[in-house]
C-alpha cells in the first residue's frame, strides 16, 4: 500500500511539474493584463481631468482624450479576453490592435512621457505571450531578442515630407525627425514584428508612394542599441506625403 502512495504522489509531483511553466506563464499574462487596465484607466481618467481644467484647446487636445479612452476600452477587453482564456490567435490580434493605438500616441511628443508605464507594462506582455525570458537568449549580453523570436519583419509608415526628414526606428516605436522643411504630426505606422535586437539583421526600404529618395541612413547593431535609422528627402517645393516600407 505504501508504494502505490509513494507512486501516486510521485505521479502527482511529476503532472504539478509539467505545469508550472505554463500556468505560472498564465498567470503573469493575466497580472500584466490587469495591470494594464489599471494603468490606462488612470491614464484615460487623467488626460479627460486635465483636459477638462484647461482654458484652451485644440483638436490634438481632443484627439488625445479620445485616444486615451480608447486604448482604456481595449485594454479592458484584453484583461476579459486573458480572464477568459481565449486563444493564442485571439489574444495576438488584440495585441495588434493595442500596439497600433499605442504607435499613435508617438505623435504627440508633449504626451508620450504620460504613456511610459502602459508602454512598458504592454512591452513585457508582448514578451510575456513570445515566449517569457527565453526569447532574451538572441545577443550575448542578455539582450532581449524579438518580441515573437523572428527575425523578418515589416514596418509600414505614411506621412508628409517636406526637404529632409529622418525615422529613427527602435523595437517597435518609429521616432520622426524633421531636419529641414516643415514639421508634420500626421505619421502613422505599423509592425508585422518589432525590429529584432539581434545581430546580422539587414534593413531595406522600399518607396510605395513619393517624389523624391529614400534609403537607410543606419543599420540596427549593438552599438547603436539595435536601432535604424531611414532618411527621406523631398527636394521639391512644397510638402508631399510619402508612403513607404521597411523590411528585415
Amino acid at each position: 500500500m505504501k508504494i502505490y502512495l509513494r507512486l501516486f504522489a510521485g505521479l502527482c509531483l511529476l503532472t504539478l511539474w509539467a505545469a508550472s511553466p505554463t500556468q505560472a506563464q498564465s498567470y503573469r499574462l493575466n497580472s500584466l493584463s490587469e495591470q494594464l487596465e489599471t494603468q490606462s484607466n488612470d491614464l484615460a481618467e487623467r488626460a479627460y481631468a486635465d483636459f477638462r481644467d484647461s482654458r484652451f484647446s485644440n483638436s490634438g487636445d481632443v484627439e488625445a482624450v479620445y485616444l486615451a479612452q480608447q486604448f482604456s476600452a481595449s485594454a479592458r477587453v484584453f484583461h476579459r479576453m486573458v480572464s477568459d482564456r481565449r486563444n493564442d490567435t485571439e489574444l495576438r490580434s488584440a495585441v495588434t490592435i493595442l500596439s497600433d493605438l499605442l504607435g499613435r500616441t508617438d505623435r504627440d511628443f508633449s504626451r508620450r512621457s504620460r504613456w511610459s508605464d502602459v508602454r512598458r507594462t504592454f512591452e513585457d506582455i508582448q514578451r510575456e505571450m513570445s515566449g517569457g525570458d527565453d526569447r532574451r537568449r538572441g545577443d550575448d549580453d542578455g539582450r532581449r531578442s524579438s518580441d515573437d523570436g523572428r527575425t523578418s519583419g515589416r514596418l509600414h509608415w505614411r506621412g508628409t515630407v517636406d526637404d529632409n526628414v529622418q525615422l529613427v526606428i527602435r523595437d517597435d516605436h518609429v521616432e520622426v525627425r524633421t531636419l529641414g522643411g516643415s514639421e508634420y504630426a500626421d505619421a502613422n505606422y505599423n509592425f508585422t514584428s518589432p525590429l529584432p535586437r539581434r545581430r546580422s539583421v539587414n534593413v531595406t526600404v522600399n518607396k510605395l508612394n513619393g517624389r523624391g529618395d529614400v534609403r537607410v541612413l543606419q543599420q540596427p547593431s549593438r552599438d547603436n542599441d539595435f536601432t535604424a535609422v531611414v532618411e527621406i528627402r523631398d527636394p521639391k517645393g512644397g510638402a508631399k506625403e510619402y508612403e513607404i516600407e521597411v523590411v528585415w
